[in-house]
């Protein structure tokens, strides 16, 4: 499975969403959108996005599946609470993610629970060594109808 630039995008908007960003987070988005195949403009436009930061109402969401957005939601999930805290600044805009992912509330919860079952695998607490596929694995157990489309 692939996940587009969007799905991306907006998971930088999460990080950044407390004007905090780490290095190693910065590096397990990139290292994540390399392993799916971005192009190599597009990891640009990812990457500027982590230095620069961008607003989430500025992305569109319409091209995504369900799968990539519920794969969206996980890894911002993910990123959000990897430093062990969600703050309120990352809680508002996972939930405004949420919304603008038009995931009912039962699929944003599998979401969620699919990033913090990666989050207790040996290193899931590092960005820099983020599994992807290890993350999508756990979706296609919690969300197989909307995953397998």
């Amino acid at each position: 499975m692939s996940l587009r630039k969007e799905g991306f995008l907006a998971v930088v908007a999460v990080a950044r969403a407390d004007g905090l960003l780490r290095a190693d987070e910065s590096r397990g988005v990139l290292g994540a959108a390399r392993e799916v195949g971005l192009a190599e403009e597009e990891l640009a436009e990812v990457k500027a996005a982590l230095e620069n930061g961008l607003e989430l109402s500025s992305l569109d969401f319409t091209g995504l599946s369900g799968a990539e957005r519920a794969l969206t939601y996980a890894l911002a999930m993910w990123l959000a609470k990897v430093d062990g805290v969600v703050n309120t600044e990352e809680l508002a805009t996972l939930r405004k993610l949420g919304a603008a992912l038009s995931l009912p509330e039962p699929k944003l919860k599998s979401a969620a629970s699919a990033a913090f079952d990666i989050t207790c695998l040996p290193g899931g607490n590092r960005p820099d060594k983020f599994e992807f596929k290890k993350l999508e694995e756990r979706l296609r157990e919690k969300l197989p109808a909307l995953m397998s489309r």
